[in-house]
């Protein structure tokens, strides 16, 4: 009985270790993975600084995080974030399914850049949706490791982007402008579906920010467009090009950023 009692104690202790040690080890998990993981989907350099997570309270902080530029784009980056907070139902940690309650990111500084046919957010998502499935070929069959992290899916009752700090860059024009972009509210991703994987995740979120941006930034093309008609002939020309960029950045915007595109790219034309 008593070899019993001891070796049920033992066993206590050691789960009771492993359960520290995950927990010690969270954070140094999740900025590799991020770090590591995160190029493979976005084509681009993703590097996060440090990851501060309590799995006894379900709160935590990303600090430091910088999304590069596809290739073909001259900026240092996309995007940067100070920090963003999360908040994580500890009980779904272990599942399959990981619920977060809430993201706010706060005070990015994004760099909506348009090139000769597409902008940098565009290629991005594309490169995302890519990785996911959706428009690749069939793929190699995936490691142990690789099957386990396809599996785990999120569910994200609230994201907020809020304060952000947005630059329009035109490099063909020498052209950079603020932009105003309100805030980003999106509830619910992967509830209906019972979840979805970290790709169509950032492919949902990368989707509204890209259509928020593009009709922003149709609509600062208006202004532009006047200081452009200064340049003369050539830079008209220019602008048309710019504009059929912006067209294929925002395919996906809707009806209201291609009318806000035919109203900014009129402004060339005049």
């Amino acid at each position: 009985m008593k070899k019993w009692l001891v070796a049920l104690a033992v066993l206590v202790m050691l789960l009771a270790a492993g359960v520290l040690v995950l927990f010690l080890s969270l954070n140094g998990i999740v900025e590799k993975a991020v770090n590591e993981e995160g190029p493979k989907y976005t084509g681009t350099s993703v590097h996060l600084d440090r990851a501060d997570i309590s799995l006894f309270s379900g709160r935590g902080t990303f600090s430091g995080f910088t999304l590069g530029n596809p290739e073909g784009f001259s900026g240092p980056y996309a995007a940067k974030v100070g920090s963003a907070t999360v908040t994580l139902d500890t009980g779904t940690v272990f599942d399959d399914t990981i619920v977060i309650p809430g993201i706010v990111i706060d005070s990015p500084e994004l760099v909506y850049e348009l090139g000769n046919d597409t902008s940098n957010f565009s290629a991005i998502l594309q490169n995302v949706k890519k990785k996911d499935g959706g428009e690749a070929s069939a793929p190699s069959e995936p490691d142990g490791a690789e099957k386990d992290r396809a599996g785990r899916k999120v569910i994200i009752d609230e994201l907020v982007i809020r304060h952000a700090k947005t630059t329009l860059s035109i490099p063909q024009l020498k052209l950079s402008v603020t932009v105003p972009l309100p805030d980003i509210r999106l509830t619910d991703i992967g509830r209906k579906s019972a979840g979805v994987t970290i790709a169509e995740a950032s492919a949902i979120v990368l989707e509204e920010l890209t259509r928020t941006l593009s009709e922003n930034a149709a609509d600062q093309t208006k202004n532009a467009g006047k200081l452009l008609l200064k340049g003369g002939e050539d830079a008209v020309e220019q602008a048309k090009n710019i504009g059929s960029a912006m067209l294929k950045g925002g395919e996906n915007a809707g009806d209201a950023a291609r009318n806000l595109l035919k109203e900014g790219l009129g402004a060339f034309r005049k």
